[in-house]
């Protein structure tokens, strides 16, 4: 039987559009946890805990973690992989549910942070694994599109969220979200279709033959792979701190609900236009200058930007950098991968390899968002002073943050 086309064909540009639809939702609302972080922090059943800044983190660290666990399972039984993203939806469904019930962080933390976190996981693995059949020279494109899917609604979700919270509270809010997500993207799960028909189960995946941990020891032997995970690492431990915080920065600068989540919509928007160009130049352009552009940039922007921002003068182009660099940074781990096993003379891998190593780039990047929430707490201050750095509260955060954005940007 002849197989639809790839790159490109009614099918490939369907599933995407599907894919986008969930990207848009789901994903979006874990990045716009800053405006949850400025009113739990605030909130009389929550404003003690210090537990606030670890849900995002849990969140967004936790999709990226899960990635080893589910990949495998999505590899060997490939045509379960739909029925994946739909339980993993609903998981996230529950979540949000779940935290809206909430009344103590605990119960934040492990609906809003750890169920939503797992939820996705369980969605986004197989997802990926589909659009990797659909797309094969455009992969890097196709990514860059999806992803800045998130972006684009970011752009409305953090105002939207940020008004209904003042407006309705917390559980009106996460509740409303819920139905909301379920009528936009609920219909993009009908969309989403394996560019292979697979009626087997894949034993290849873990067998002796298959890629495993000595394949993949392998592969740490050459300079690519410790490099770019060491890379990962680094940037993964400051990546979303600016989501987190830039609202309570611009709160205690005296600035309004609308411009400190306007804040959150202009790093939204440049991740749009950065994942678009990192998505199509990372088919043409090595992907080591890409990685070291993308991290010291927005480092740099860290020290001269956000440290010393009195208003929105700074702060607006500290947004627009950080989302058009750091934001879209995840697009080149699939030049990453393809850029280690191209080192080797061993053929066409398959499959298996490339998403072993993309979960192994993942894990990475979960271990260190996880580690975000509580350094983040340990970065922070207690009083402000509007004439220093960082406004005295923020100073190590913002140093933290920089330092780590050149370290990546140096390996």
């Amino acid at each position: 039987t002849d197989l639809p086309p790839i790159d490109g064909g009614r099918g490939a540009w369907t599933f995407l559009f599907g894919a986008l639809l969930l990207e848009a939702t789901v994903w979006a609302f874990a990045l716009s946890f800053g405006v949850f972080q400025e009113y739990y922090s605030k909130h009389e059943l929550f404003r003690d805990s210090s537990l606030i800044p670890t849900i995002g983190a849990v969140a967004t660290g936790f999709t990226y973690l899960g990635i080893p666990v589910t990949n495998p399972i999505a590899m060997r039984w490939p045509q379960h992989r739909r029925k994946m993203v739909v339980i993993g939806y609903v998981l996230c469904m529950i979540g949000l549910v779940g935290a809206s019930f909430a009344r103590e962080a605990w119960q934040l933390l492990l609906f809003q942070g750890l169920l939503f976190g797992f939820g996705w996981v369980v969605c986004y693995t197989p997802l990926l694994l589909m659009l990797n059949e659909w797309f094969v020279e455009k992969r890097g494109l196709a990514h860059g599109i999806l992803l800045c899917a998130s972006g684009f609604s970011g752009l409305f979700i953090p105002l939207g969220l940020g008004a209904s919270l003042e407006k309705f509270g917390f559980r009106n809010t996460l509740r409303g979200y819920t139905v909301l997500t379920i009528v936009l993207s609920g219909p993009g799960l009908f969309l989403m279709r394996p560019g292979i028909t697979h009626n087997y189960r894949d034993d290849s995946f873990g067998q002796a033959k298959g890629p495993g941990i000595t394949t993949l020891l392998n592969y740490c032997k050459t300079i690519h792979l410790p490099l770019f995970a060491t890379a990962v690492f680094l940037q993964g431990l400051t990546f979303f701190l600016p989501n987190i915080f830039i609202t309570s920065f611009a709160k205690d600068l005296g600035l309004s609900s609308t411009e400190s989540s306007g804040l959150l919509a202009l790093i939204s928007l440049a991740q749009v236009l950065g994942q678009l160009w990192q998505g199509w130049i990372s088919d043409r352009v090595n992907v080591y200058i890409l990685a070291s552009i993308s991290t010291i940039v927005p480092g740099l922007a860290a020290a001269f930007l956000w440290g010393p921002a009195r208003g929105m003068a700074y702060l607006a182009p500290f947004a627009l950098i950080w989302g058009f660099f750091s934001a879209s940074y995840s697009v080149l781990y699939t030049r990453m991968c393809t850029t280690v096993i191209d080192s080797t003379k061993d053929g066409d891998p398959g499959e298996g390899l490339f998403m072993l190593l993309y979960a192994v780039l993942s894990f990475l990047r979960g271990v260190s968002n996880i580690l975000e929430g509580p350094l983040s707490t340990l970065f922070i201050g207690d009083e402000i002073d509007l004439e220093t750095f960082g406004l005295g509260k923020y100073r190590r955060l913002v140093w933290f943050t920089t330092l780590c954005m050149l370290g990546s940007s140096l390996v």
